[in-house]
């Protein structure tokens, strides 16, 4: 089969640039039309799937480029922890062969939609991993009010909140001793970082719940702040509601048939090790 394909490379690591040139060479000579880009200026457009090249954090910005169009996406590994990333440089043109021989294999993730109002208008930003809403000022506490499905849930004393996929549960919610959460399930997790009650413990919901949250510190002038897979960071109003939701699309991942879930799981955390 011949594909329409798009490459993007982390600018910074001139062997991820190299990787990607190499093989945009191997997938024309096949046939195959491609474009090449940095994960800095790349533009979304309509493709069969695309190859990131780099870490995770690349593979979150290709994600969240193209997920809005429906494009699959593969990540190669050239980062070190590589959750997203599962095939490294020795099986991407193996894989690319089996692709061109017998296409591909999709696995559909959840993603996150967050909503808020930003400097008079409203944002809708979508989250790969997860959002995280914590205060500007690096270790105060904050309240955070959650309510899901429109019902009042629970008022958090603590240094932030995470809301993740379970893509993301092996991220920051992970550190915050989130639970490790298989990654098509339909559920968020709702993590606190640091709650100041030791009974308020993480939460697996529905991806069909609607959830919010209503945050502040004890300094009326004070600010918070919103990340969006670390890489998009908002500062907002003391009291500003955000507004978490399924996304509209699903995550499509091109699967490595060689590997399973756990077996990414045991490398990258070494168990058994």
């Amino acid at each position: 089969m011949k594909y329409n394909t798009g490459i993007i490379y982390n600018k910074s690591k001139a062997s991820a640039k190299k990787l990607a040139f190499e093989i945009a060479l191997w997938l024309k000579q096949n046939k195959c039309r491609v474009f090449v880009s940095d994960s800095m200026s790349v533009k979304h457009r309509k493709v069969d799937f695309v190859l990131s090249i780099g870490g995770d954090g690349t593979m979150l910005k290709v994600i969240r480029t193209f997920s809005p169009l429906s494009v699959p996406v593969k990540g190669i590994n050239l980062g070190s922890l590589g959750f997203l990333t599962d095939t490294d440089i020795n099986g991407i043109f193996m894989l690319l062969e089996n692709i061109l021989s017998s296409g591909f294999r999709i696995e559909k993730r959840v993603l996150l939609s967050a909503e808020f109002e930003y400097k008079g208008r409203k944002i809708k930003a979508m989250a790969v991993n997860d959002c995280v809403v914590r205060s500007l000022s690096g270790g105060k506490l904050i309240t955070v009010s959650v309510n899901i499905d429109k019902n009042f849930t629970a008022e958090y004393k603590c240094d932030g909140m995470i809301i993740a996929t379970p893509t993301g549960s092996t991220a920051y919610s992970l550190a915050a001793y989130g639970p490790i959460v298989y990654p098509n399930l339909p559920v968020f997790i709702l993590t606190p970082i640091s709650p100041h009650t030791l009974t308020q413990r993480p939460m697996i919901l529905s991806d069909k719940s609607d959830i919010s949250f209503i945050a502040k510190n004890k300094d009326s002038n004070g600010k918070i702040m919103i990340s969006i897979d670390g890489q998009e960071n908002y500062t907002l109003p003391n009291g500003t509601k955000v507004e978490f939701s399924l996304y509209r699309k699903p995550l499509k991942l091109i699967k490595n048939c060689s590997k399973s879930y756990f077996e990414t799981l045991k490398t990258k955390l070494h168990w058994s090790v």
